[in-house]
């Protein structure tokens, strides 16, 4: 092996330790030599508190070691005395800046009321019970595009753009939102039931809730329909709570959730009638929408808004709080303005066959009877893109690989997307979403 630049900066880092005997939470008895690793993550005139994966214990200076400075990355060799080490051997691993103790990466998320680390073992444990749990139904877990060159086209969303090279021409390309559109082109390749975990990304102001990169869960299955993708839900809420903390009743931020299904189901109808005072068969175009909210006290709402400007704003307001109630609910029954890939219903087409799930006020999952009509589909498209421009975004390319797929014939199926992040907030009881995440962005690097 080639000799760095400087032997003496690299003899500060060295790159072979001793094996691990021991863990701080398994240490044998009084008497016995122990050899550990981790951070001395406090220091007192006589000693330390060493801190590894799994726990911390008291370490003890005998006078043949030279105490190190706070923070640093050590391997010692002691013996076990009254519950703690008292240590006879040391070296420093990797020694820690000064100012360890307010900033870095173990701080951050381990430190003193750092609760970060915990909630990233607990979304192992979370991701790992969602995979048992499609195994054992016979899904297939699949990997699609994360960069396209034609991305979802909800006027809503708001892609991050970039650039990529084919051959010598660099073309615009996008991060997926969603990775609906190959997912259900696996779905009418033959693949009957699939689920992704996966990042998506959304160019939305970032808060309590919303981080612009973050983690997916989606499925499908063939010749099934909405009724069947709210079970599974339900079901694998369930699951995943019952594998990761034992029981389906939870507390988050101080409200008991009973997570048992079935959950209440709400139609959209309902909701604004019961909770906003507000009949949406009356609201025939914005001016009505506007005046029905404005008589309710909606004092956001203005003469400028949209039709979905004020729906959106009237759910948020005062449907969401109604939700948020309830504990656990489904929204079901959507506008069919709001039904860019989902199914209308045969027997009333004013509404699609679309539910979204509500867990703790938090909008957790939505999900569709899927939409196999070419034509339908192109035209839905179309009209997306209107609302696109008229909102003054920039037009998106059209996904004419999905829609030749649809041509070609999808087998009828329903389809679920469940943010894993806001699943994990609630299991983890953590108030922010931040919380949950090794980096949010942005992430500190600038």
């Amino acid at each position: 092996m080639s000799a760095g630049p400087s032997g003496a900066a690299l003899s500060r880092y060295p790159g072979r330790c001793r094996r691990a005997s021991h863990l701080t939470t398994s240490l044998p008895r009084d008497g016995q030599t122990v050899c550990l690793h981790g951070r001395l993550v406090e220091t007192t005139p006589v000693g330390g508190w060493l801190a590894d994966r799994v726990g911390r214990v008291a370490l003890r200076w005998s006078v043949e070691v030279e105490p190190p400075g706070p923070g640093a990355i050590l391997e010692v060799v002691g013996r076990v005395a009254d519950g703690g080490v008292v240590v006879e051997e040391l070296v420093v691993l990797a020694p820690a800046a000064d100012g360890w103790e307010a900033s870095g990466e173990w701080q951050g998320q381990t430190g003193p009321g750092g609760s970060v680390a915990a909630n990233l073992r607990l979304r192992g444990l979370v991701l790992e019970a969602i995979r048992s749990f499609f195994s054992a139904r016979g899904f297939l877990e699949v990997e699609t595009p994360a960069l396209v060159l034609a991305p979802g086209q909800e006027a809503h969303l708001v892609p991050f753009e970039t650039r990529a090279r084919c051959g010598r021409e660099a073309v615009p390309a996008y991060l997926i939102t969603s990775p609906e559109h190959h997912m259900k082109r696996l779905l009418a390749a033959g693949h009957e039931r699939i689920y992704q975990l996966c990042r998506c990304f959304r160019d939305e102001e970032i808060s309590p809730l919303h981080n612009p990169e973050f983690t997916m869960l989606e499925w499908y299955r063939a010749y099934a329909g909405i009724e069947e993708v709210l079970a599974d839900t339900e079901e694998l809420i369930v699951h995943v709570a019952r594998s990761v903390r034992g029981n389906s009743r939870l507390t988050y931020q101080g409200r008991s959730l009973e997570l048992g299904r079935p959950w209440p189901q709400w139609t959209v109808r309902r909701a604004f009638a019961e909770w906003a005072g507000i009949d949406l068969d009356r609201a025939t175009d914005a001016a009505a929408l506007q005046a029905q909210a404005r008589e309710q006290g909606c004092a956001s709402v203005t003469a400028a808004d949209s039709w979905e400007d004020v729906f959106y704003k009237v759910l948020l307001e005062r449907v969401e709080p109604g939700l948020t109630e309830l504990g656990c609910a489904w929204l079901l029954e959507y506008p069919a303005r709001f039904a860019a890939l989902a199914r209308l219903k045969d027997e009333d087409p004013t509404v699609a066959e679309r539910g979204e799930a509500y867990l703790a006020g938090l909008e957790l999952a939505n999900g569709f009877t899927e939409l196999n009509d070419p034509e339908e589909q192109r035209a839905r498209f179309v009209t997306e893109a209107s609302r696109r421009t008229a909102a003054g975004r920039s037009p998106l390319p059209f996904d004419e690989g999905f829609l030749r797929m649809l041509t070609w014939g999808m087998p009828p199926a329903g389809g679920m997307a469940l943010g894993v992040d806001r699943l994990v907030m609630v299991l983890a009881d953590a108030p922010t979403i931040d919380r949950v995440i090794a980096f949010p962005f942005p992430d500190g690097s600038a």
